[in-house]
């Protein structure tokens, strides 16, 4: 091994220099490339009441990836790291949700409760009881439970501290690169890109498993705002969206144009085009079917630009905020598929279109569900047809069959429906839903 001066340790690698604001290209200067590395992972800030165990090995982590641009090899550490804290975030967080008692149920026998004083206890007893076939309880539940990645993983859906459909599958994604972290069969390399992506989505895990969303997340999403949005169209199959605040101040369309448009109230997501939330199928929305991608509710309309100003100045509805993560969609195959719909719509539909093959799909998208139900009917697609998580999708099966057996999988799911009948009202549409009726 060469050994090299103070002066050569402290000199900046130029590999890591040549990472900027605009990816690839001319390397940085050093003390620039220092503030703009760091500040790829400064907002990572975990919440209160994270266990000390994990906020600091979390933190030696943003500490010393800061000296990456000292040797670009830091990052490859600091990722393969923050693996293995994945891990220990779940234990730690086990601990406080046990509360120093596990309980175990056997088959054809009673519950049976232990104390633990540490991870160690708890992975010693449940090996065990995994002898004996025993289940953890969870709340109402009973799960396979090895103490180990795999069954933390589990616990933490169980208990209800992860959510989401989408960030499942980046889970099992995480799961499988800290498996090749601590059984390695071969050397790699990490971009400064690829560590801080890692330490961002371990900050989201942390603090999504300790009851904080992050605002913005990749994984774990904090609840969107909804304001109050008037969509307009006419008969061309020109439409618009705009805030509610518009239809109060001066009309600058000219009364000929103003009277060829029909307008809805609703409350919905902002169209901001380039934001990473915004809502790139609102002019498809539905009050039937789920066709946009956040959640749209329908309050007034269709009607005129007069009626409508009317409507708001007496009304004044607001907005609210919405999690659009883990949504219940039934989706009914009758000859050809339609699009998803809300359980509450499909509650209030007729006797006479309650007919054909109903699916209850959990997802966070409704594209997702319509995809998982598409895809099922191909035995070769490997999508979960039984109830349970699919592993070709980011969708879990409630159950399927007639209306009634579909309806009901969603009410295990969400509680008592309210069956809701609202108008009928349809925007122009596109071919994003080609078995739309």
């Amino acid at each position: 091994m060469e050994i090299r001066p103070l002066e050569a340790l402290r000199a900046a690698d130029d590999l890591s220099l040549a990472f900027n604001p605009y990816g690839l290209g001319g390397r940085m200067e050093p003390e620039g490339a220092a503030e703009f590395q760091q500040r790829q992972i400064a907002d990572c800030d975990l919440a209160e009441g994270v266990a000390a165990g994990t906020r600091d090995s979390f933190e030696r982590l943003r500490t010393v990836f800061a000296y990456g641009v000292l040797c670009y090899d830091v990052y490859t550490m600091v990722g393969d790291q923050a693996l293995l804290i994945y891990e220990q975030a779940l234990r730690d967080r086990f601990m406080e949700w046990c509360a120093s008692t596990i309980t175990f149920r056997l088959p054809q026998a009673p519950d049976v409760s232990y104390t633990v004083t540490s991870y160690d206890d708890v992975k010693k007893r449940t090996d065990r009881m995994t002898r004996q076939r025993a289940k953890l309880v969870v709340a109402t539940h009973a799960i396979d439970f090895n103490g180990m990645l795999h069954g933390l993983r589990l616990w933490a859906r169980a208990a209800g501290l992860l959510r989401g459909r989408r960030s499942r599958a980046v889970e099992d994604a995480l799961a499988k690169l800290r498996n090749y972290v601590a059984h390695p069969s071969g050397h790699h390399v990490d971009t400064p890109v690829g560590a801080a992506r890692t330490v961002r989505d371990l900050a989201e895990l942390i603090n999504q498993l300790w009851g904080q969303a992050t605002p913005n997340g990749r994984l774990y999403p904090a609840s969107l705002r909804r304001e109050i949005v008037v969509l307009s169209w006419n008969g061309s199959g020109r439409a618009r969206m705009e805030p509610a605040g518009a239809l109060t101040a001066p009309d600058l369309m000219e009364d000929q144009e103003a009277d060829e448009y029909q307008h809805v109230v609703v409350r919905a997501i902002p169209f901001v085009p380039g934001s990473r939330w915004d809502d790139a199928h609102w002019a498809e929305f539905d009050t039937r079917y789920e066709t946009t991608r956040f959640p749209t509710d329908y309050l007034w309309g269709p009607g005129t630009r007069e009626d409508a100003r009317a409507w708001l100045e007496q009304e004044r509805p607001e907005g609210d905020r919405v999690d659009f993560t883990d949504r219940v969609f039934l989706v009914q195959d009758h000859g050809r598929l339609l699009p998803p719909m809300r359980p509450a719509v499909a509650a209030g539909l007729p006797d006479d279109e309650r007919v054909g093959v109903w699916h209850a799909v959990r997802a966070d998208f409704p594209d997702d569900a319509f995809a998982h139900v598409r895809g099922s009917g191909d035995r070769s697609a490997g999508h979960a047809r039984r109830p349970g998580d699919c592993s070709a999708c980011s969708a879990e099966v409630l159950g399927f069959g007639s209306y009634d057996e579909a309806l009901r999988a969603a009410a295990a799911a969400l509680g008592p429906i309210q069956a809701v009948q609202l108008p009928s009202v349809r925007l122009p549409s596109s071919i994003f839903w080609p078995d739309r009726p």
